[in-house]
């Protein structure tokens, strides 16, 4: 599954893309919790204390963010999928 992580996520990550090898049809936050035990340092950047996907992080699978999606974090994600993943971004 490539992962593309954006802004600060990239400085955190060190590099723009990461390949994860992840069975079909895991949840996105199980997903989420493998990309935290691969880059600890996004925890608190990534998640609430729960798990949850804070609410200013958009997560995009194949284009479509996933705060958006009915199902949220128990979307399904397959290994051909193509995972962005921004921070808050500010402008003026």
């Amino acid at each position: 599954m490539q992962v593309n992580f954006f802004a600060t996520f990239r400085n955190i990550v060190g590099k723009k893309t990461v390949y994860f090898d992840l069975t079909d049809s895991i949840p996105v936050a199980k997903f989420l919790q493998a990309v935290i035990d691969a880059f600890p340092g996004l925890k608190k950047h990534l998640v609430e204390d729960d798990g949850q996907l804070l609410p200013y992080v958009h997560l995009y699978i194949n284009g479509h963010d996933v705060q958006l999606s009915s199902e949220a974090q128990q979307t399904p994600l397959h290994s051909d999928d193509k995972i962005d993943i921004f921070p808050p971004i500010a402008g003026g």
